[in-house]
């Protein structure tokens, strides 16, 4: 019976933890319509319905002038409606009456609300809890001797005086010269973090070592780590392994006993072993592409900036993001970006819901990261996005003769079937 009432709490856990990810989901659908709602109600635009969700109604109330607000059955996305969008008619107020910059400031506001909305939140994440930063973790000691002015522990800063936001920033500032990175170094211990400069930094190539198999239970020589798959060879007799045929020539010239180290975190562990045992054991792949980079490796942290530089940093954070989400796409459509990097609506919900697990501040800087999403992908000229209701109204403007209402409608309802077709098939391909 006990056990019953503990699964019946997990899922009835699980079931909440869906409907708030589904509520998060609806705020953000609710800022971007209303985006579009407050800019047709300043421009005197007619508005016939602002509904939440999609499907059939579940309530609605008409106010005196006409309008409709409504809560409907799907909690997916949600409309402004406005009069005259899709088709002819003589009201003065309709959409397609309006002039083109009065229909164009309508289409972005949308966009424009969910981007405020994300600097906002984001402002308060920061000064609450604190912006992810690229740390240190650890610099290995085959990384050049000038890159080894970086102590684990440093914040990544700037890389040749540019902001680094992301882990995308650093790797798009490195570049093929000498470097100066500054950092955030806590020098005394005493958790108060001060800027310091290191120049000459310089990029490298390294090939690295990785056990793509171990079947055997080799044990550290401390006893406290097993050897695993995916582990990466530092040294091999102590010598390191950081070079295109480091591993061959070593192995080769080893003895029946090997000893192997690996890196876990920032700390080495001995593996001393059969060479026969391990090579009937164990699969060593020595990549064959080498990457280029300084000899470190990193992880992601918190670290509060004082307020007045968290406001500096908010604006170009967001806007960050925004282009990374656009270098995503682009690498869909060239091929670089694989497909399981993105998500449709179920992954969205299941993201969502993984993440309002781990605690508000999370939840937040989650809705900062969709907000800008939706922005940017909205604005896309993409049929059925506003992006592709704004190049209509350009080629209107600029021709001085609108496009067939019809045929708009045509095209934005087949790209809307198109457009969730394409969601739903990244969803089912991923699971």
């Amino acid at each position: 019976m006990l056990t019953l009432l503990c699964d019946f709490t997990s899922v009835m856990k699980t079931v909440g933890y869906v409907l708030l990810a589904f509520v998060v989901l609806m705020v953000m659908v609710l800022i971007h319509e209303t985006g579009h709602y407050a800019a047709g109600k300043l421009l005197g635009f007619q508005i016939n319905e602002f509904a939440v969700g999609m499907g059939p109604k579940i309530l609605s109330r008409k106010k005196k002038n006409g309008e409709v607000f409504s809560l409907r059955l799907l909690p997916l996305g949600g409309f402004c409606a406005f009069e005259g969008e899709n088709d002819d008619t003589d009201n003065p107020k309709a959409f397609h009456k309006q002039k083109p910059w009065k229909r164009l400031i309508v289409l972005f506001a949308g966009a424009f609300f969910n981007f405020i909305s994300a600097i906002l939140i984001a402002i308060i994440v920061f000064a609450c809890y604190g912006e992810t930063v690229v740390v240190v973790n650890n610099v290995y000691e085959y990384a050049p001797e000038v890159n080894q002015q970086l102590q684990s522990g440093d914040i990544i800063y700037k890389v040749n005086g540019k902001r680094v936001y992301m882990l995308d920033s650093l790797s798009r500032y490195f570049t093929d010269d000498e470097m100066s990175i500054t950092v955030l170094r806590d020098t005394n211990g005493d958790g108060k973090y001060e800027k310091e400069t290191l120049h000459g930094v310089k990029q490298d190539v390294f090939t690295p070592v990785t056990l793509t198999k171990v079947d055997g239970k080799f044990y550290s020589v401390d006893g406290n780590r097993k050897l695993q798959p995916n582990d990466t060879v530092y040294k091999l007799e102590g010598k390191l392994l950081s070079k295109d045929g480091d591993w061959s020539n070593q192995f080769g010239l080893a003895g029946e006993t090997l000893i192997l180290t690996v890196i876990d975190g920032n700390t080495e562990y001995d593996y001393q072993l059969s060479k026969s045992d391990f090579y009937n054991s164990a699969i060593v792949a020595e990549q064959q592409a080498s990457y280029s980079g300084i000899g470190m490796s990193i992880h992601y942290d918190k670290y509060k900036f004082g307020f007045g530089e968290s406001l500096v940093r908010v604006v170009p954070y967001c806007c960050e993001v925004g282009m990374l989400v656009l270098r995503t796409l682009g690498g869909l459509l060239t091929g670089v970006v694989g497909i399981e990097s993105v998500g449709g609506p179920i992954t969205t919900i299941s993201m969502t819901t993984q993440v309002i697990q781990t605690g508000f501040g999370n939840v937040l800087m989650l809705i900062v990261l969709i907000s800008v999403n939706l922005a940017v992908f909205n604005l896309l000229p993409v049929p059925a996005l506003d992006g592709c209701q704004m190049i209509f109204v350009l080629i209107e403007w600029i021709a001085r003769k609108p496009i067939n209402r019809k045929v708009q409608s045509y095209i934005n309802g087949i790209g809307l079937i198109v457009l969730i077709a394409l969601m739903l098939l990244i969803d089912i391909l991923k699971l």
